[in-house]
């Protein structure tokens, strides 16, 4: 009872540096998503696949071959991330919806009447949460394009794919670099007092924009590896293939 009482004081929309009370949320979510998967995949994911993939007259357990187990696994593998990637991005959103940053940069690093707060160093964590609503939003499409493939849906396969790129272009080679990083790298200059953060500012500038120019160079690189089965589609006669960044899938027969 103590936990839920913690849970329910905590003042959500508050912005303060981490507090040992915030730790009460550890527990909860490491328990919450494996408990949550498990009775998903034992009955929704399982019993959905099969219906979809092999038709309703295939039910029984143990009587499949090891390749459509194996497809059966991909199919909740797949299943299990396109929930957890929709939830993901439907909480972030109802965080950040009507927050003003979400379309304006600036506020990133400025608080109420467009004063420069005077701490900044936890204002990163306002770029953080739309860095994760802009990725959470395309991952979606793939596990769409992957179940439909499972299914033999190549059709619905085919344009989950192409929504995905398209949306793996708008957000992340372009709204991602020219927004998010232009304003951690120049915008938050002109806002974040010099005099004051004399030895911490350049810190967490210059940490920070590593990390965060780091993850445009996986973009970039991630992008290549679309763009070539994006070609070998089109070879294919609009046919989807295999996820080119999850080599590994095909490879590990106990992957679940």
């Amino acid at each position: 009872m103590g936990v839920v009482e913690a849970v329910k004081s905590v003042e959500w929309e508050q912005e303060s540096y981490p507090q040992y009370e915030d730790f009460v949320l550890l527990p909860l979510f490491a328990l919450f998503f494996p408990t949550v998967r498990f009775f998903l995949d034992r009955f929704v994911f399982e019993k959905v696949g099969r219906q979809l993939i092999f038709g309703k007259g295939t039910q029984v357990v143990g009587t499949e071959s090891e390749d459509q187990r194996k497809k059966i696994r991909k199919f909740k593998e797949s299943a299990w991330k396109c929930v957890y990637f929709l939830s993901a991005e439907i909480f972030a959103l109802s965080v950040t919806y009507n927050e003003p940053w979400l379309t304006k940069t600036k506020f990133f690093w400025i608080g109420p009447g467009d004063q420069a707060w005077p701490d900044q160093k936890y204002k990163f964590a306002r770029v953080g949460s739309i860095v994760l609503a802009l990725h959470d939003a395309t991952d979606p499409f793939l596990e769409i394009g992957k179940i439909s493939k499972y299914r033999g849906a190549e059709a619905l396969a085919s344009c989950s794919f192409v929504l995905f790129v398209l949306l793996w272009v708008l957000l992340r080679l372009i709204y991602y670099p020219f927004w998010i990083l232009w304003s951690t790298s120049y915008e938050v200059i002109m806002f974040v007092d010099k005099e004051k953060h004399k030895v911490d500012g350049p810190i967490y500038y210059y940490i920070f924009n590593t990390l965060l120019f780091s993850l445009l160079v996986l973009h970039i690189y991630w992008f290549m590896l679309m763009f070539r089965m994006l070609v070998d589609q089109i070879k294919a006669g609009g046919k989807v293939s295999e996820d080119v960044r999850s080599d590994s899938e095909d490879e590990d027969p106990h992957e679940d």
